[in-house]
């Protein structure tokens, strides 16, 4: 019997029946005590050996944050797909790039007779603002309503950013303009990351939302959305059905600036439903609300508000023509909701931001940006391999990577905001409905979630992952940073499996929380 620091060190070779192999000194627990140790492996061994991860594995580290112990590791050094844990890189890396106070500025300038509106990667451009100075944000937020089939909508208005540039646009004495446009060169190209087009112009997180609310059965439904403009026009084909019918709503995965056509059916007993269609040029978008905010404001554009962003009138360089800025709330806000909601546009549009505030203006630069980072604090760059800001499949990350990330963090200034804007297990964010009041770790696990998952032509989920990083307070009072992770879960016959896979996570977490 071996004695570490008081505690027991128990090699779980039991604990790898699920896919793995204790080969290493470092697959090990070290509990806190001799009396609950093996009651520790064994209820760890009841989640990951149950039939479902037959062929899957599992990878899973906890520390000590105040001391670096290395408190529980499973296949530590192994890399896993970590699904949007990713964001966690991605968000550390901006924190200490820009800082949490950080400010997006993005002004207006009056060249000859156009207004240009000059992009600073602004990911919210006022919209998301909610009381006391914070950016607002649903626990199922409109971001994934394709992915779920419905959305919360915020309550804020996502164009009060530019109708306040408007406002002081006139405020300067601007009456009149031959044209808006939208530089957009903060950094060079727009391209396509996961759903949504990585560009430093968001308005609406770059969505059109169209909600559906049903009538009687076999009426028509009523359909609204936001944000409005003149540049383009919603037709609606949707119908009322039976009571307890399912839902069938197609809308364009991708519209441009013409008509947005919504068919098919609503139960008549449904609430609203809210949806999505994703913006296809986002330059030329932002240009049509703008030119409809500064109308509204009483500055006359003579340009049609649809049609192409005229980029190729943009000066080289800008003078002292400023009429107009809108000050951004500070970053650690859009960090929340990066992190809270998973939010995949903000995580990769925060590669080209970071890039361009070191001087870069590509996308790519960003995660060259973000690697530097990484070694500079001691992550070995062969624990991990990072290919965009979001998480997709493409990525891996080992347990010892997320948790030497994690616990560097820890010891930094920007710890607080980076602990605060992590999903709470059952308060907010990806982990609000995951955990109630009085279950263990309520309330004080706050984790990154990551969850890639596909089908097959029998129906069937193929999990690719599911994830955990983050921090909490154990029961006994230890300081915990952790990583868990399980990839390749095959035949899962629906979403309720995927919500048990997601619980047995959970479950693995709150036995930290218990037994650390």
């Amino acid at each position: 019997m071996l004695t570490v620091a008081g505690a027991v060190l128990i090699v779980l070779a039991a604990l790898c029946t699920a896919g793995c192999t204790a080969t290493s000194p470092a697959d090990t627990v070290i509990p806190p005590d001799a009396a609950n140790a093996t009651e520790f492996k064994e209820r760890i061994d009841a989640v990951i050996s149950q039939e479902r991860y037959a062929y899957a594995t599992w990878g899973m580290m906890a520390r000590d944050t105040s001391t670096g112990e290395v408190l529980l590791s499973m296949n530590g050094n192994r890399l896993f797909t970590p699904g949007s844990t990713t964001k966690v890189f991605t968000v550390s890396t901006a924190l200490d790039v820009l800082g949490p106070d950080y400010r997006f500025r993005t002004p207006v300038y009056r060249v000859g007779d156009d207004l240009v509106l000059v992009a600073s990667g602004d990911l919210a451009m006022g919209g998301r603002a909610g009381p006391n100075g914070t950016l607002a944000f649903t626990n199922e937020d409109h971001g994934d309503a394709r992915a779920f089939g419905d959305c919360l909508l915020v309550g804020a208005d996502p164009l009060a950013g530019l109708e306040s540039l408007a406002e002081q646009v006139a405020a300067a004495g601007i009456t009149a303009a031959d044209d808006v446009i939208v530089d957009d060169r903060l950094f060079c190209e727009t391209q396509m990351m996961s759903e949504g087009l990585v560009t430093p112009i968001v308005v609406n997180d770059n969505l059109i939302d169209v909600t559906i609310v049903p009538g009687r059965e076999g009426e028509p439904a009523t359909v609204d959305w936001r944000p409005r403009s003149s540049a383009y026009t919603v037709e609606n084909s949707v119908v009322t059905g039976a009571p307890g019918s399912a839902p069938a709503v197609a809308i364009p995965a991708y519209t441009g600036q013409a008509v947005i056509e919504v068919t098919g059916t609503v139960p008549a007993n449904a609430g609203p439903v809210n949806l999505t269609s994703n913006v296809e040029v986002p330059a030329a978008f932002a240009r049509s609300l703008f030119i409809d905010a500064l109308e509204n404001a009483g500055v006359a554009v003579l340009a049609p508000t649809g049609g192409e962003n005229p980029s190729g009138r943009l000066p080289d360089e800008y003078g002292s023509a400023k009429v107009a800025e809108l000050v951004s709330l500070p970053f650690s806000e859009y960090a929340k909701v990066t992190l809270k909601v998973s939010q995949n546009l903000y995580a990769n549009c925060l590669l080209g931001i970071i890039a361009a505030h070191e001087g870069y203006d590509t996308v790519e630069a960003g995660l060259f940006v973000e690697e530097a980072f990484l070694e500079e604090i001691g992550v070995n760059p062969d624990t991990l391999l990072l290919a965009d800001g979001e998480g997709s499949i493409v990525n891996r990350i080992s347990p010892l990577a997320a948790t030497d990330l994690a616990a560097y963090m820890a010891g930094t200034e920007v710890y607080a905001p980076l602990s605060d804007a992590l999903p709470v297990l059952g308060v907010d964010g990806t982990l609000a409905g995951n955990a109630g009041p009085g279950d263990p770790g309520y309330g004080v696990i706050r984790a990154k979630t990551g969850t890639s998952a596909s089908g097959d032509q029998q129906g069937r989920v193929f999990l690719y992952t599911r994830g955990l990083l983050g921090y909490m307070t154990t029961a006994k009072g230890t300081p915990v940073t952790f990583a868990i992770y399980v990839n390749n879960i095959a035949g899962l016959a629906s979403m309720d499996d995927v919500q048990g896979v997601v619980n047995d996570v959970n479950d693995v977490a709150v036995l930290i929380y218990e037994y650390l």
